[in-house]
């Protein structure tokens, strides 16, 4: 079995307990995201509602990454919950500003404002159900 020549390394630290900080590094690409989504999928099971993704260690991104960062953000959307991406390496901000992912899911310069900004999505009263 091969091994990925550009291996991705997620770390999960939990700032709160509804709240996932992920910190990724590596090529996010067709071969490794698999990876970041087991970790997106494990802490959903484990009741998480906001998802930081740190980005600014992800030299490359393709359609695969994208693909994970949007299904979880449509997972979480009515939890109410959120996705807030964090740094960008310049290369992966074009993807996200040319494919306009960043309009969707927003892009913060730090953890702090990430997590400020998944509050004031916490704060927002739930809407009734049809």
């Amino acid at each position: 079995m091969p091994i990925a020549q550009n291996p991705l390394s997620v770390e999960v630290t939990l700032p709160r307990a509804d709240v996932a900080l992920l910190t990724v590094e590596g090529y996010l690409d067709v071969d490794t995201a698999t990876e970041l989504q087991a970790h997106l999928a494990n802490q959903l099971h484990h009741g998480r509602r906001h998802f930081l993704l740190d980005l600014s260690g992800v030299p490359f991104m393709d359609s695969s990454g994208m693909n994970i960062i949007l299904r979880v953000y449509q997972e979480v959307r009515d939890k109410p919950g959120s996705v807030h991406i964090i740094a960008p390496t310049p290369a992966v901000r074009r993807i996200l500003d040319l494919t306009g992912v960043s309009i969707t899911v927003p892009v913060s310069e730090d953890a702090d404002e990430a997590l400020a900004l998944a509050d004031r999505v916490s704060d927002r009263p739930e809407e009734p159900q049809a």
